[in-house]
């Protein structure tokens, strides 16, 4: 009885492995995939996601039984209640980092850890700032305080291309952080000065101001000189540094009012400013 039953099951095996079977079920198998029976193991669809409140659309395979675009919807609908907070925080989480606050100063607002701030940040996508990044949204929580015009008329983009050529010969270029020009004559300072509120949008009060006095000049009549001239308050002249003058020159005349240095402090402005002085001379024309 034994040796029977292993000659059937050897007799059924070899029936398995025979080529008639074989290309039976090939042919089975052909008709199978030409009739789409096996679509749903390869083939994707477009659905739209089953939560109302959201309006994308997200491909799958055809046997896949998902219904959501993402985890964020699921949680929405099948467990309100545990996504309820962190998800309603999204809105505002973008608000505040936008505002400039760090991690620190938006746990303290929504009572929320650090960490936890971070970790809802990375779900949300919301890009991290870098150190200089953040240090510029913090000194400009009102975004920008300028506003560089692009559309100039004939008269615009004179006074564009004599700034910028004032900047390239008269600007202090080492200093990272300002825009700054410095000479001894008021009719020049007074067109860079033009330059920055019309074209580069900045507004005349916070512009500040820095003479430069020989020791050997009358310090109230040089302030008062150039106070005068351009028309500034006091408190815009933020400081006078007295220099040892330099032996006798034809600047002697000049020198009894010092050289004045205007600047406005803008890291951001001062990087577009080099790429338009960076483009006049590698097209060797004014920037339109």
């Amino acid at each position: 009885n034994v040796f029977g039953i292993i000659n059937e099951k050897m007799s059924s095996n070899n029936f398995y492995n025979s080529t008639d079977y074989k290309e039976k079920q090939s042919q089975i198998a052909k008709k199978n995939w030409q009739n789409g029976i096996y679509d749903s193991l390869y083939k994707r669809e477009k659905r739209k996601c089953a939560n109302l409140k959201c309006k994308k659309q997200f491909e799958a395979e055809l046997a896949d039984p998902k219904k959501y675009c993402s985890t964020k919807c699921a949680a929405q609908i099948n467990n309100p209640k545990k996504s309820k907070i962190p998800f309603a925080a999204e809105k505002k989480l973008k608000k505040l980092y936008q505002k400039g606050l760090s991690i620190q100063e938006i746990g303290n607002k929504i009572d929320w850890k650090p960490g936890k701030v971070v970790y809802w940040m990375k779900k949300f996508n919301i890009p991290r700032r870098s150190t200089s990044d953040a240090i510029y949204v913090k000194l400009n929580p009102d975004g920008d305080p300028f506003k560089i015009k692009n559309k100039l008329n004939r008269n615009e983009l004179f006074l564009k291309g004599l700034g910028l050529g004032l900047y390239w010969g008269e600007g202090n270029k080492k200093d990272k952080h300002s825009v700054r020009l410095g000479n001894s004559d008021p009719e020049l300072i007074k067109l860079f000065r033009e330059f920055l509120i019309k074209i580069c949008g900045i507004e005349q009060r916070k512009l500040g101001y820095q003479l430069l006095l020989y020791n050997d000049a009358n310090r109230k009549k040089a302030v008062n000189f150039w106070i005068k001239k351009l028309k500034i308050k006091t408190n815009q002249l933020r400081s006078v540094i007295s220099l040892k003058p330099r032996g006798n020159g034809t600047y002697k005349n000049k020198s009894m009012t010092g050289v004045l240095i205007i600047r406005f402090g803008n890291v951001k402005l001062k990087k577009q400013i080099d790429k338009m002085v960076e483009k006049c001379y590698k097209e060797d024309k004014v920037p339109e």
